[in-house]
């Protein structure tokens, strides 16, 4: 992240805050959203449209989400939900005797995409799990169009491309954790 360098920050009175960064010569905006704790049924707004359409609002529902362990974050845009991520206490199967948190269900509002809340919303898991659950590796299956984020964000595919129907291919993911004492 050293690499990245900040071009300039613009406003109109806080209702659209973006940054614009260049990464070898490659120009991004990323849009600055209020990331908050929310409840599992709160991320329906998003889950549903987004990662379960034409599914009934009950696929919505995951197996860990009401968890004492588990944690879901939003990211707020003008008090409008704009991304969502949920963390919860699985080991990734390949490493089933270690402590393990799964990052399920992240999403962002199409209108929103590719500005930078997805990798807010991973940052802000990151500095939860290292103040609280300290998992010694965080796993997900993403579907293969956000392969580059989790890239960017520190994590490894591991395996081969999978699919889950009836979602689509997907490619599973780690990250090993290292704390400071």
């Amino acid at each position: 992240m050293k690499d990245i360098k900040k071009l300039y920050f613009s406003s109109y009175k806080d209702s659209f805050p973006l940054k614009l960064y260049s990464y070898k010569g490659v120009n991004f905006l990323i849009m600055k959203v209020d990331i908050k704790k929310i409840k599992a049924i709160q991320t329906f707004e998003l889950r549903h449209p987004l990662l379960r359409k034409g599914q009934p609002l009950s696929s919505c529902a995951l197996d860990l989400d009401d968890d004492p362990q588990s944690f879901h974050l939003g990211g707020y845009q003008n008090k409008k939900l704009v991304g969502i991520l949920s963390a919860m206490p699985t080991p990734c199967p390949d490493q089933k005797a270690q402590n393990g948190i799964q990052f399920r269900a992240i999403a962002v509002h199409p209108d929103h995409q590719r500005t930078g809340i997805a990798t807010q919303l991973i940052q802000k898991a990151f500095l939860i799990l290292d103040e609280g659950h300290r998992p010694h590796h965080i796993w997900l299956n993403a579907r293969i169009v956000a392969n580059t984020l989790y890239i960017a964000n520190g994590f490894t595919p591991t395996g081969f491309p999978f699919d889950i129907h009836p979602i689509g291919t997907h490619q599973r993911f780690i990250k090993r954790m290292s704390y400071e004492s």
